[in-house]
């Protein structure tokens, strides 16, 4: 199904018109602006566009006497008007006017795009709006030497880099040397084109980081010696409780005027409406629930003397709490971070526990994190505090 008419009167060559991501999910009709009416096609449409050969011109039921924009913001545009109309896009966007057509200030970046299996087609990607597309159609056209010849050329986009998408693969190509790129999946596409868009990084810098991702990871490997100690290092007794208190990220740029403590601590505790099931939450004071226990030389945290553990959803598991013993594959795994707080991974996983921190008193556990938390945000740590 379409979801853009795009009409193209007959003094136009649509081969000389830079194509756009959105032009997949449009459908082309041929017009003579001779009879061309374009109030008459708003009483059958929201919204279309009319294609000329410097410019093209949006027309909305709200604005029936069409708003001039320039190619380069084709995408940008047509994907704004879909939710809203052209005078509101103008604000939210830094779309500039000159000589009386709308662009966005900012160049695009230029795309080359497998044209029947692309992420990038998928719509609502806002990452992809300030865009300009190329659409080849098999495997053996991907040629990245290829492409970054044909980036050359192109004058109104990004000219440092382009990007190459086929199914979930993204490339981030250096035009200057093609043999200089990234992959990556759409977890992180925001965050790499982006930074390599403003030239916060660059493309060698993500292929150093792919390399030491492994750094970021949880061992698998199980210490025999391993043995609680508290945020002092001083070993625990199995018949004593104590509190986790973590750090509170969500405050980081807050301007309150909470005190340093109450800006920045908080406690574990379990979700009340949803019972066994982890929750971040501020709390008042320290609730000593927490304990653990040594069985057959596994080192198991508990709660309230259950066990805490992974629970069995596999789509997506939580750290939940249970009266039985855990079997092997739903143990958690404490590890010790440099400072002495703690970690906690999946037995056998290798991927910390990290903290999502939805709102400034509370926070969801993610269990199985996504690429974007292991290379980016900072695991869980827990202080023990008795």
């Amino acid at each position: 199904m379409s979801m853009y008419t795009i009409f193209v009167p007959g003094h136009v060559d649509r081969s000389k018109i830079q194509s756009c991501l959105r032009d997949a999910c449009s459908s082309f009709v041929d017009i003579d602006v001779e009879t061309f009416d374009a109030k008459a096609e708003l009483k059958q449409h929201e919204r279309f566009i009319v294609l000329d050969n410097d410019y093209f011109v949006t027309y909305q039921k709200q604005h029936p006497e069409g708003v001039k924009c320039d190619y380069k913001s084709r995408n940008l545009i047509m994907s704004h008007i879909m939710y809203s109309d052209i005078i509101s896009v103008r604000h939210r966007t830094p779309l500039i006017e000159k000589n009386g057509v709308w662009a966005c200030e900012a160049p695009p970046v230029l795309y080359f795009v497998f044209r029947s299996d692309a992420d990038a087609l998928s719509p609502n990607n806002g990452t992809e709006y300030n865009t300009i597309a190329e659409f080849y159609d098999s495997e053996e056209e991907e040629d990245f030497e290829k492409f970054a010849q044909i980036a050359k050329t192109k004058d109104s986009c990004v000219s440092h880099f382009f990007v190459v998408n086929r199914g979930p693969d993204y490339y981030a190509v250096d035009t200057s040397d093609p043999n200089v790129r990234c992959k990556f999946s759409g977890f992180l596409k925001a965050k790499i084109i982006g930074d390599l868009e403003i030239k916060k990084a660059t493309i060698q810098h993500f292929i150093e980081e792919e390399k030491n991702l492994y750094k970021r990871k949880a061992p698998t490997t199980r210490d025999p010696n391993f043995q609680l100690r508290d945020c002092r290092g001083v070993p625990l007794n199995q018949d004593k409780t104590f509190a986790l208190e973590i750090y509170n990220t969500h405050y980081e740029d807050s301007n309150d005027e909470e005190s340093e403590y109450e800006r920045e601590i908080d406690c574990v505790d379990v979700f009340e409406d949803s019972p066994g099931h982890f929750l971040i939450h501020g709390t008042v004071g320290y609730a000593a629930t927490f304990g653990f226990k040594v069985v057959d030389g596994i080192t198991y945290l508990t709660y309230n003397n259950g066990y805490v553990c992974v629970s069995a959803d596999e789509r997506h598991p939580q750290l939940i709490v249970k009266s039985e013993i855990p079997p092997k594959e739903r143990r958690v795994h404490i590890h010790y971070a440099n400072d002495g707080n703690i970690l906690l991974s999946r037995w056998n996983g290798d991927s910390y526990v990290y903290c999502e921190w939805i709102k400034c008193s509370y926070g969801a556990i993610e269990v199985e994190p996504n690429e974007y938390y292991i290379r980016w945000c900072e695991p869980m740590k827990l202080c023990i505090i008795r």
